[in-house]
């Protein structure tokens, strides 16, 4: 199983090569400055092609998640390996189907909607940057030989980093229209609260 679907996420990923290499630049930009996340919005073509490529990072990034054991609660970490996958890939797309309600019931009528979009969108973003960071380091460290257990821990910091710098660009384009504390509170309801829910999930279950 893991296999097949890691062929297949090779097939997608191929086929989203062009829209990758365009928006990769912007990307990484994006990450630097929390400005540029307007700036992709602003841009049909990059906006569409950074879109086109966080799907096609779904599969790749669940299946790095079910081979590193990122996302291990016990009710899933003794199903055979089959259906710890499919456990992963529903999980993560209840996850984001959670995060797209709450943001859909969170919309503030004051912002203006092209940095709402912006703020939210950037999620894409920073997802596509997470999963080819994750696959490069479990990639190079896997040859070099480390252990599974060390790739995880170095894995779960590494994805700590990323999505603790998101938040702190998210906030940032949240502020450029509003207050930091309306902002904090947007965050809290769109990303802290979904993610804390997650991550409790895992150490308790």
């Amino acid at each position: 199983m893991f296999n097949t679907l890691a062929l297949i996420s090779v097939f997608v990923v191929i086929l989203s090569l062009k829209a990758l290499v365009s928006v990769f630049p912007s990307a990484v930009a994006s990450v630097i400055r929390w400005k540029e996340n307007m700036n992709m919005e602003s841009s049909v073509k990059l906006s569409r092609d950074r879109d086109i490529c966080s799907v096609a990072m779904v599969l790749p990034f669940c299946l790095c998640t079910f081979r590193f054991r990122l996302y291990d609660p016990s009710f899933i970490s003794s199903m055979p390996d089959g259906g710890r996958i499919w456990a992963i890939i529903g999980i993560f797309i209840f996850y984001v189907a959670t995060r797209d309600l709450a943001r859909r019931l969170s919309r503030p009528h004051r912002m203006q909607q092209k940095i709402w979009e912006a703020a939210n969108k950037s999620a894409n973003t920073f997802f596509i940057i997470l999963t080819l960071a994750l696959l490069a380091f479990g990639s190079i460290a896997s040859f070099a030989g480390m252990s599974n257990e060390a790739i995880r821990q170095a894995l779960i910091w590494l994805s700590s980093l990323i999505y603790g710098l998101y938040l702190i660009r998210k906030l940032q384009i949240f502020t450029s229209s509003s207050s930091i504390f309306a902002g904090f509170l947007y965050l809290c309801a769109l990303e802290i609260l979904p993610t804390g829910i997650l991550v409790v999930s895992d150490v308790i279950f």
